[in-house]
């Protein structure tokens, strides 16, 4: 029997619905990357949607993930190491920065001064020797690193005159202690005794100071001074002490 012959009128229609198929199927992917590239991805893109980041530093971690989150943000909290200087446990930096327009969804970092576990606090060892200041720490488990003579004069040589960090504050356990201690007093030279009579007592207490005279900084004392040994006018060497007094 004799095969039917490929250039036949039914062989030429298969191959044009072939081809035809093919364009067609073309055609619709050219339609749906069109339709959704100018349709759907601007909805889901939301390109004309913007959300202003808020400002989240100084809060505490659980502050700062509900106001991101009622921005429409996403958020993700970072630990840095432990600065004994500002407030802990607090958020202490962000990016991006608050005000900056992002698109809803963003997701924003924001850093946490996190207390370490076996934080200790600072013995307050201003006015003591430095022997005594040196085993206050140490007892405490911190490390005097520095000690350094100060400007600051007081009646007995050596004693400690500032303190950093402050006394009172919590820090981790071998956190390093700088000191400053006394020259002493400069017998060399004389200055006069100011009037601080009147004033109130941290503005006495600096006016003393910036004389070059010491005032006992262990006092509690509020309120306004009333009297003062030795009297306005007198003569003391630098570091000698004035006293005052309130009511």
């Amino acid at each position: 029997m004799d095969r039917p012959d490929r250039d036949t009128p039914r062989s030429l229609f298969a191959d044009r619905a072939f081809w035809l198929g093919l364009i067609a199927i073309g055609l619709g992917l050219v339609l749906f990357v069109l339709l959704f590239n100018f349709s759907v991805m601007p909805i889901w893109t939301r390109h004309d949607a913007a959300v202003s980041v808020p400002d989240v530093r100084e809060q505490t971690p659980d502050e700062a993930r509900n106001a991101l989150l009622l921005a429409g943000l996403d958020w993700e909290e970072q630990d840095q190491p432990f600065n004994p200087n500002i407030q802990p446990d607090v958020v202490v930096d962000q990016s991006p920065a608050a005000g900056t327009t992002v698109k809803p969804g963003r997701r924003v970092y924001y850093y946490v001064n996190t207390s370490p576990k076996g934080l200790v606090v600072i013995p307050d060892v201003v006015g003591y020797a430095e022997g005594t200041a040196r085993a206050a720490v140490e007892d405490k488990g911190l490390l005097v690193e520095n000690v350094l003579t100060d400007s600051l004069r007081t009646p007995e040589m050596g004693t400690i005159t500032r303190q950093r960090p402050a006394g009172d504050s919590q820090v981790p356990a071998g956190t390093r202690i700088t000191l400053w201690i006394s020259p002493g007093v400069d017998a060399s030279r004389e200055v006069t005794v100011p009037d601080v009579v009147a004033l109130p007592v941290g503005e006495a207490r600096e006016v003393l100071r910036s004389a070059e005279l010491y005032v006992d900084t262990s006092e509690e004392l509020e309120g306004v001074v009333t009297r003062q040994e030795p009297e306005s006018g007198e003569r003391l060497n630098p570091g000698e002490q004035v006293r005052i007094y309130v009511d």
